[in-house]
């Protein structure tokens, strides 16, 4: 974050908002992979293929950069 005293404040307020920041991620995404699921398979459009495909590279984003982010290689270990 830098030797500043600015990011040195943000610092600590990213330790603490780790956890809510991830269950928000694992919310959002079980919310969208369940509205795909269930409504998917009545009406497959290209808008639908399209919305699927956007889907599963926002879940394999999050899983590498959270799977960086715990592992210590974006910032210091939450914990």
């Amino acid at each position: 974050m830098g030797g500043t005293s600015a990011g040195l404040a943000i610092a600590p307020a990213l330790r603490v908002l780790t956890w809510p920041l991830l269950a928000l991620t694992l919310i959002m995404l079980g919310r969208g992979w369940y509205l795909n699921l269930s409504h998917g398979e009545r009406w497959r459009s290209i808008w639908n293929r399209r919305a699927g495909l956007v889907l599963m590279g926002s879940t394999v984003l999050a899983v590498v950069l959270w799977g960086l982010r715990l592992a210590g290689l974006l910032g210091p270990r939450p914990f």
